[in-house]
């Protein structure tokens, strides 16, 4: 009988590599990749550090523009020598210098300084920018000590006390300077030798302090009109600021003050309490003036400022911006909206919002159904979050969103109102909660979100 052979099992098929988890794969594949690749030779660096001292000390000594800017912050040992380092590898080119000293120089340090007023000094024929921020201490030993230069070039000149709490105001000492297109004097009484001879061109002056406001926009007034009697010369004034102080403004002087401003496109008046500001308010009819700030008012200043607004009818077709800063109780005129019909930005600090708030939000009239419907920008501080939101949605139902807002961050905040204005703003931008006892920082560095 033959035998029945046996039933083999069947092969199993082989599996192939997907059936291998995933991670092996990957491990696999970059193994094989590491292995097959061939791997780049590391070169020495093409460039050493000699050599790229060498280069950098040819390219220095063929661009001597690259040593015309000049900033000194303290007083050190070795800064007289780099100074004269500095002027050397300049090329007699203009030179721009910023002396910015904060505090009075000390004993030890008094070589080191003298050495350094000296040297700029000793090039004022090559001076096309000098601003010098320092002490009424450091403002004195440097008038004592140096002689009046002529500056030829001279384009910009600033000299800023950094301290008011001094009890007398320095001075300072200039010659000819028939190229100075912008002046800023803050705290101090500078003596010029000819104000005439710039007088046509210049078109930045900011003077903050009551001597110096009062003496050199009597000159640069007095002699606008004397040189303009004949030649019917157009002042090139853009930018004015002044504080602290003004001069009289009537009769004949008024005349010239008035048209030498005539032409303005910035105006920054603040710090008064004398009763000169209604005639200076009288004279503001320039058709050109974009951007107004107003700083440190009292309620008197203010209400005589909106009262000529109202009884002149004065009206400012240019102004896009208006700035009211750390103004005593601060209130809402229907004279704004006349004098000020093209206004995009606002900007309100330290100053009482309320009911700015209120005519922002509501129709002002049938003749009226908006508050200055250009308007597209705001900047405060101290601000209620569920109040800016009553303001944007109703400007925005009206058809004119506002579309960049900037306010500080409060100690507590309203987060239900921050998300809805995040959403409904197309710019918020919030700053740090500002400091009320910053007078001068205020006005020199507060900013609308667009700038």
């Amino acid at each position: 009988m033959e035998a029945t052979p046996a039933l083999s099992e069947p092969e199993s098929t082989p599996q192939g590599i997907h059936s291998l988890p995933l991670e092996l794969i990957c491990a696999i594949f970059s193994l094989f990749h590491t292995s097959s690749t061939r791997k780049a030779q590391k070169t020495a660096p093409v460039h050493t550090l000699t050599r790229v001292c060498r280069f950098w000390r040819g390219i220095s000594q063929g661009l001597p523009e690259l040593w015309t800017d000049i900033r000194i912050f303290h007083c050190r040992p070795g800064h007289p020598n780099m100074l004269g380092e500095y002027l050397r590898r300049s090329n007699f080119l203009p030179i721009d210098i910023l002396l910015q000293v904060s505090s009075d120089v000390a004993a030890n340090q008094m070589a080191e300084f003298w050495s350094a007023i000296l040297g700029i000094w000793a090039v004022s024929a090559r001076w096309r920018t000098l601003h010098i921020i320092t002490t009424a201490k450091n403002f004195s030993a440097i008038k004592y000590n140096v002689r009046r230069k002529d500056a030829p070039l001279l384009e910009s000149l600033e000299l800023r006390v950094s301290e008011s709490q001094s009890s007398y105001q320095p001075s300072l000492s200039f010659g000819s300077m028939p190229m100075l297109r912008s002046l800023v004097v803050h705290e101090i009484a500078p003596q010029l030798s000819d104000t005439a001879e710039f007088v046509g061109q210049l078109e930045t002056l900011d003077l903050f302090g009551a001597s110096t406001c009062t003496h050199l926009v009597v000159d640069l007034a007095q002699h606008f009109e004397d040189s303009s009697q004949d030649t019917q010369v157009i002042p090139r004034l853009r930018h004015l600021s002044l504080r602290s102080g003004l001069p009289s403004l009537y009769g004949a002087f008024g005349v010239a003050f008035k048209s030498y401003i005539s032409f303005l496109t910035t105006l920054r008046m603040g710090n008064f309490r004398d009763h000169n500001f209604q005639t200076l308010c009288s004279l503001l009819s320039t058709p050109f003036l974009e951007e107004l700030t107003l700083h440190d008012l009292t309620h008197a200043c203010w209400a005589t400022f909106t009262g000529t607004l109202r009884d002149q009818r004065l009206t400012f077709p240019a102004l896009r911006t208006l700035k009211l800063t750390s103004i005593t109780q601060c209130s809402f005129h229907r004279h704004l909206l006349d004098a000020f019909p093209a206004l995009e930005h606002l900007s309100l600090l330290d100053t009482a919002s309320p009911t700015f708030f209120s005519a922002l939000s509501k129709p002002e009239s049938p003749s009226y159904p908006i508050l200055w419907p250009h308007l597209r920008s705001l900047a405060l501080d101290n601000a209620d979050y569920r109040a800016l939101c009553i303001v944007v949605e109703a400007r925005s139902a009206m058809g004119h969103s506002v579309d960049i807002l900037e306010v500080d961050t409060p100690q507590f905040i309203d987060a239900v109102s921050l998300q809805w204005l995040q959403k409904h703003v197309k710019t918020l931008k919030r700053n740090p909660r500002r400091p009320l006892d910053s007078t001068t920082s205020v006005l020199d560095a507060t900013s609308l979100a667009h700038s």
